[in-house]
């Protein structure tokens, strides 16, 4: 014990130049080397963790980095490829208005009625455009509905499926007439369409333009169901709308008044 302390203290205090092996040779030697090697592992650990931490804020840093630059990318792909499918949509649009001889303006839907009573959707462009109510709407996949009410850059267009949307209609197959009224959802009905006539499920109902209310031979929708009741003359029909409301963006607005006169204003 006191040979460890009077080397111990030889070591700390030794002078300039004074050699540990002269001092007590090998034994000096191996009596120190485990607390050289204990402060050198210690050294290196505490090295070692260090440059650890240093490159995992580094890595933190070009992660977030590449992060946000990520978020960047996938938004302006995103951007990309809105604007292909509303050129895709505009270029639909544009094909379908040369097929309607009636002059004809394109508007975009920039809202929808929220009434759980009524259905409508809003689009940009009213009585300063030359949008009067009354006109009808419609898309290139068919029809949308009618103007109801106008603002000086807004109008009101009711859908085909409001109830207080009608008009006259025909099956495309067996040339039926009926009259189509709104259900509500995408749904409308034919009414007095009689027992003996020949409509079944899967026939496409057009508008036959005969009341103006839409331009003839455009598509109203498919026939769904087809009831024949015990009692009453007619058939009770379902027919559902080729127009996904929810999802249409543009449209056109047939700028000519129907031949039967339209009582716009409140339902």
């Amino acid at each position: 014990m006191i040979a460890l302390m009077v080397a111990a203290i030889q070591f700390f205090v030794r002078p300039p130049g004074f050699s540990l092996d002269s001092f007590v040779g090998g034994i000096g030697t191996y009596v120190f080397r485990p607390v050289y090697e204990s402060v050198g592992f210690l050294r290196q650990g505490a090295s070692s963790v260090w440059s650890g931490y240093i490159e995992l804020v580094t890595v933190s840093r070009e992660n977030a980095e590449l992060r946000k630059e990520a978020a960047v990318l996938k938004e302006n792909l995103k951007e990309s490829r809105d604007a292909v499918l509303e050129n895709q949509r505009l270029r639909e649009l544009l094909r379908f208005s040369k097929t309607l001889e009636k002059k004809k303006l394109g508007a975009r839907v920039v809202g929808h009625d929220v009434s759980p009573w009524f259905q409508g959707i809003f689009i940009e462009g009213g009585s300063g455009a030359g949008i009067e109510a009354g006109m009808s709407v419609v898309a290139p996949a068919g029809a949308v509905g009618r103007v109801h009410r106008t603002y000086p850059d807004l109008s009101e267009v009711i859908l085909l499926t409001d109830s207080r949307f009608a008009a006259d209609v025909i099956v495309e197959r067996t040339r039926v007439r009926a009259i189509a009224e709104g259900m509500g959802g995408n749904i409308c009905r034919l009414k007095y369409v009689s027992k003996t006539q020949d409509v079944v499920a899967g026939d496409r109902i057009l508008f036959s333009g005969f009341d103006g209310s839409m331009p003839k031979g455009t598509l109203l929708g498919t026939v769904v169901s087809v009831d024949r009741p015990r009692e009453g003359l007619f058939l009770n029909i379902r027919v559902v709308s080729a127009v996904n409301f929810l999802s249409v963006e543009e449209v056109l607005v047939v700028l000519s008044r129907p031949a039967v006169p339209f009582r716009g204003g409140t339902p």
